[in-house]
Formats: C-alpha cells, structure tokens, sequence
C-alpha cells in the first residue's frame, strides 16, 4: 500500500486559496491550469461488528455511520467518478464540498453494513470489485460475513439503486506474493507480454460488469495502489478516463482529464476517524 507521495507545497497552498473563492456556489468547470476544486477521498475495505478483527482495513459499521454523519455536518456531498468526469468534460458540476467514499474488494459485508447505512442518509459510494471474488461466491453457498464478498446479483441490486458506482479493481490481479505485486508489471516481463496480459484481465473484468450489471466501468482501481508507467497508456486504450491509487494525498482539481488518473485516496483504519484525517490536511 505504499506509494511515493507527491510535492505539494506551493501547489496546495494556491488550491486552498482558489477553494476558498469558491464557497457558497457549486464548482463549475474552471479554466485550465486554475486550482479550484479540493477533492478528498476516503477508502474503505470491511466493516464488521467484532471489535477484535478491527484494524488497518477492518472498521465497524458503526464507526462508517460516523464517519458519513460527520462528513454531512460539515456540508460535504458525496460525489462519484460519473461526476467528475461530466465535471471535467464540462457537462456537470460538482457540489460545494464534495468528497468521495470508496470501497476496495466488495466484501459481502459491504452490502450487509455499508449499503444500508448510505440509503439511510441518501450518500453515494464507488465500490472496486474484483471479479474472480464475485464469481467464486456467486458460486459458492459458503457465506460469512468475516469473508465472503458480494454476489453479482448483490452488485447488481447495489448499482440499479443509484448509490453505488461500481469500477474495475481487475479480474484476477488482486494478489501481492513474490513478485507479483497487483497490476504492475513484472521485473522482468517483455512490455508486449505486460500489456497483453493486464488488457486480458481488465477486459474480462469490464465484460463481467456489463453481463450482470448492465455498467462499463469508467475507472481503474489500483489493486494495493501498485502502479506500473506501462498500465497507462493500456487504460486509456481500453476507454478508461480515471484511476484510483492509494496515494494518501488530497486532490486538488483544475479540469484537467489527466489528473484523473492519479486519484488520491486517504485509507481509513480503525481508530482514526475521517474527521482526524481530513483535518490533518
């Protein structure tokens, strides 16, 4: 999960003062090379009531409710990729204070905690699914909630409601042993053979999401924020306008559609709320 942060210094100092000009109205598209839109977002992984497995990337249901509740008593408005992209593009604007809820993996506990708690207050989430998972316990009748993930029916039932967007976290690359690391390529590897093989998994991934769930994916979500220069240019091929790392960074947006491929996000583990984190920025 480890990643090189970027230099902000200067940089963040002019998009707080831009973000600041912009209070009390929804952020239209600015010019390019305008600092404008403060972009925070927070990811998630498990939710599960038994405090002893909370940790790093296991939190209890009632400490997301906190979170979300906190979030909208500070006037923030949970946004998804859809929206920035329309943002960008210049067809849609973007809340006052918007910042972006995301779930890694699609543990079926998400459907079971997650998503009933974002109906109650109407909160939208981007939801990284990886597809052997749902295919395995689309499967499978072994179900617990400590670790089985969602059923593409579950997805399906999750995204016809509005509030969750579901992206592309690949097929079958979700693993971290020896040298494979994620999505990247390995030391090693010809180019040719590199992108040959992410294209075939993320494209099974993407036509898994339209079978069940009538969506295609917009964006790609790192698997543990591995990145890899080569992946780039594959995404974009494959018609991707957006990536989500795990660069623990806020963004600061200025229209421009290649910053989209370089989404922070701020890991949420137990024991620091979201309130903490984001006024540590």
């Amino acid at each position: 999960m480890q990643e090189q942060r970027k230099k902000r210094g200067a940089i963040l100092l002019a998009g707080l003062l831009a973000v600041s000009l912009l209070r009390g109205a929804p952020a239209a598209r600015p010019a390019q090379g305008s600092l404008s839109v403060e972009l925070p977002i927070l990811m998630y992984h498990h939710l599960l009531r038994e405090s002893a497995r909370h940790g790093k990337y296991v939190i209890s249901p009632d400490d997301f409710a906190a979170d979300l509740d906190w979030l909208l008593s500070q006037g923030y408005e949970t946004v998804t990729v859809a929206q920035l992209i329309g943002w960008v593009n210049g067809t849609g604007s973007l809340p006052e204070k918007p910042v972006m809820i995301t779930f890694d993996d699609a543990y079926e506990s998400f459907y079971e905690y997650a998503f009933p708690i974002l109906q109650q207050r109407n909160c939208k989430a981007v939801l990284g699914v990886v597809g052997r998972y749902a295919d395995e316990y689309t499967a499978s009748e072994d179900h617990h909630i400590n670790y089985s993930y969602c059923t593409w029916t579950q997805l399906d039932e999750m995204v016809q409601s509005g509030l969750v967007e579901l992206q592309n976290h690949s097929y079958d690359l979700h693993t971290y042993e020896g040298e494979k690391k994620g999505s990247m390529k390995v030391s090693g590897e010809a180019v040719g053979d590199y992108e040959q093989r992410l294209r075939g998994d993320v494209g099974r991934m993407q036509s898994l999401c339209e079978y069940w769930c009538g969506v295609t994916p917009t964006a790609f979500v790192y698997p543990f924020g591995s990145v890899s220069a080569e992946a780039l240019p594959v995404l974009k091929d494959m018609g991707f306008q957006a990536a989500l790392t795990c660069l623990e960074q806020v963004n600061y947006l200025t229209g421009d559609a290649g910053q989209l491929f370089s989404l922070g996000r701020f890991n949420r583990p137990d024991g620091t709320s979201a309130q903490q984190i984001l006024q540590s920025q």
